[in-house]
């Protein structure tokens, strides 16, 4: 399993920017007003790791974040690690694309499996050791992204706390299932669900396969009248037919050869060997049109791979030129101090110059993605160009294969009309041949087909017993994995159950038996009626439990890693809120081995002035104040010549 570990957050953009202090392995908390960024803080990690922030993109139902979609060239940089390897993320406001820069190199991921094969999920769950799950509903069929299983990482203040599961980011009613929600939950606890269902569909399909081949064969038998005969004896009879026709044949071609006499024959030797010229003069134009659209095409493969390192370049320079920022038009390129008292109207030298001389070779991050978008364009038309040439290429390759089949066609005319001659032999002799000859063709044809018939039956055969192997031994992997899925899920449960019962009876809901249904929902004290304030403690207990059990447990696939904002509604009282939010402790306790020692996590909690446990004091390292002017998105200052 892998360990996610955020280091900083930082947001720029041409009107406002944030940077986070630094962020360690531990408890991180952040303090603030009502309105100061508590949230948005939240917001941009979503945002950066792939998710759908409704502010950030202005859609109906979740507000409008007016200055950051009024701002411009602006983007969220996360840093972390996973396993203490460390990685940069970039993503600009409302794009679907994300720059990872890691030791390798950069590359920009598409967010949606809709745009790439290969998205930003895939790599990230990769790093994290979770296997790209999919899941197969019917007609439906489901991939599991980061996104689905950060709904049980992020305890976030929109979703209503009586739901547990943070709402999802497609809104439908597949996303929000029953069998969804399990296999998030599934997933991040290690319970064998994605090798489970994987065996499943391996298992099905291996069965799907064998049945078609089943059915195939059948139908085969069928509608073919099949009598036993070993190919063997099937082929051998074929070739001593074959063998019996050559001779009958070069017998017959004797005897018309003695007995004929030469014919004139000139005026349609004439005309086939014309055609014949113009058919070789054709065909080696077309010869030499290939070797020139072959050295075309060359030369747009060598310009389709210059594009390709140019956008490449581009990538990196997206990723690093605002965070070193060394081509600011506020900073001189040479004594790298700001540039003041520069009147308007003139250049850094002291030159005067109009607008229509001035040209400008340093871009900023907003600019860079447009130059990205247009050699992304060119390199669209230069794959149209290079298929094109293959295209003629191929036209040209069937044309000169068409005219090779009229020259050889045109060559046996004009051998057979050489050696056509005036027949003056006995006829009785040549049809006595041509009848042989017909009948051993005739049987010839009868074996041919009954071969191949027996041919065909003998590898759907085969193939079925192949298919019908390999569903056992899928079949067979699948009873094993139900085995090991069962087996594991009772254990995971059981000690989930345990952690969930204690952090529970020792919280403000103080519950007597608390434990999780066939849903994996909570089912506490027989169901009984509790006040709305008690469905913070109940939510947050279940993600302290996941927390608890991935630092206690291998098997648990989650990263350790939560994300908690503003645990404050139901109407939940400080001093309750207070002891809930204590018992984060106790969960990490749980989990410490004998000679207490746990494993690293981290936990970045948003919470408001007030509401926080004394000794949680310790873990403040960023505050917002409204009332101090102190909010989390801060004016850029620009000097006006």
């Amino acid at each position: 399993m892998g360990s996610l570990v955020i280091t900083r957050v930082r947001y720029s953009g041409n009107k406002y920017f944030y940077d986070s202090p630094v962020l360690t392995p531990g408890i991180n908390i952040i303090v603030g007003d009502n309105g100061s960024g508590k949230s948005t803080f939240t917001y941009f990690i979503e945002y950066a790791f792939g998710g759908k922030v409704k502010p950030f993109t202005g859609d109906d139902g979740g507000g409008r974040y007016s200055l950051i979609l009024e701002d411009s060239n602006n983007y969220v940089l996360v840093d972390f690690s996973i396993n203490g390897v460390g990685y940069s993320i970039k993503r600009f406001i409302d794009t679907q694309e994300i720059f990872v820069d890691e030791a390798s190199g950069t590359r920009a991921l598409a967010v949606s499996r809709q745009s790439a094969p290969y998205i930003f999920s895939d790599w990230l769950l990769e790093k994290l050791n979770i296997p790209v799950f999919e899941l197969n509903m019917g007609a439906t069929h489901w991939y599991f992204n980061f996104t689905d299983l950060f709904r049980l990482l992020n305890y976030d203040q929109n979703t209503e706390t009586r739901k547990i599961f943070k709402a999802p980011v497609a809104e439908n009613f597949v996303a929000d299932s029953t069998v969804i929600r399990k296999s998030i939950f599934e997933i991040l606890l290690g319970m064998s669900s994605a090798e489970y269902f994987k065996k499943l569909d391996e298992a099905k399909a291996a069965l799907k396969k064998r049945d078609d081949a089943k059915a195939l064969l059948d139908n085969f038998i069928a509608h073919n009248d099949i009598d036993y005969v070993d190919n063997d004896v099937l082929a051998n009879k074929k070739e001593d037919l074959e063998h019996l026709l050559e001779n009958l044949e070069s017998e017959r071609n004797s005897y018309l050869k003695r007995n004929s006499t030469v014919d004139d024959k000139i005026g349609e030797l004439s005309e086939i060997q014309e055609n014949l010229l113009n058919l070789e003069l054709e065909a080696s134009k077309d010869r030499i049109d290939i070797v020139n659209l072959s050295s075309e095409r060359s030369r747009v493969n060598r310009l389709h791979d210059g594009l390709l390192q140019e956008i490449s370049q581009i990538e990196k320079i997206i990723f690093t030129h605002d965070k070193l920022d060394l081509f600011s038009m506020e900073i001189c390129p040479f004594c790298m101090t700001d540039k003041k008292h520069i009147e308007k109207g003139f250049c850094i030298c002291g030159s005067k110059f109009q607008d229509d001389d001035y040209e400008k070779f340093v871009y900023d991050s907003s600019e860079y993605k447009d130059i990205l978008s247009h050699k992304k364009k060119s390199i669209s038309a230069i794959t149209l160009a290079k298929e094109t040439y293959d295209e003629d290429i191929d036209k040209l390759d069937k044309k000169i294969a068409k005219n090779t089949e009229l020259i050889t066609e045109f060559t046996a005319r004009l051998k057979n009309v050489i050696s056509t001659a005036e027949f003056a032999g006995n006829s009785t002799v040549v049809d006595e041949l041509n009848d042989r000859i017909i009948n051993i063709r005739e049987e010839l044809f009868d074996v041919v087909n009954s071969l191949k018939v027996s041919v065909i039956e003998q590898r759907l055969k085969d193939d079925y017993l192949e298919k019908n192997k390999i569903f056992g031994f899928a079949q067979g992997s699948f009873n094993k994995a139900k085995i090991e899925f069962e087996n594991n899920n009772r254990d995971t449960i059981t000690a989930f159950n345990e952690v969930y019962s204690q952090l529970l009876a020792a919280s403000s809901y103080k519950s007597k038996k608390a434990e999780i249904d066939e849903d994996y929902m909570p089912f506490i004290d027989e169901g009984e009626y509790k006040a709305n304030s008690s469905e913070v403690p109940k939510r947050l207990m279940y993600y302290f439990t996941i927390l608890s059990l991935s630092l206690k447990l291998d098997s648990v696939k989650h990263p350790r890693f939560l994300l908690i904002d503003t645990p404050e509604d139901s109407g939940i009282d400080t001093d309750h809120l207070n002891q809930n939010l204590e018992l984060l402790d106790m969960a990490i306790d749980l989990a410490k081995d004998e000679k207490g020692f746990v494993k690293d996590y981290q936990v970045i909690l948003t919470t408001g002035y007030g509401r926080l446990p004394a000794q949680y004091e310790k873990y403040v390292v960023e505050k917002f104040m409204e009332k101090e002017g102190n909010f989390i998105l801060k004016p850029k200052t620009q000097d006006i010549s």
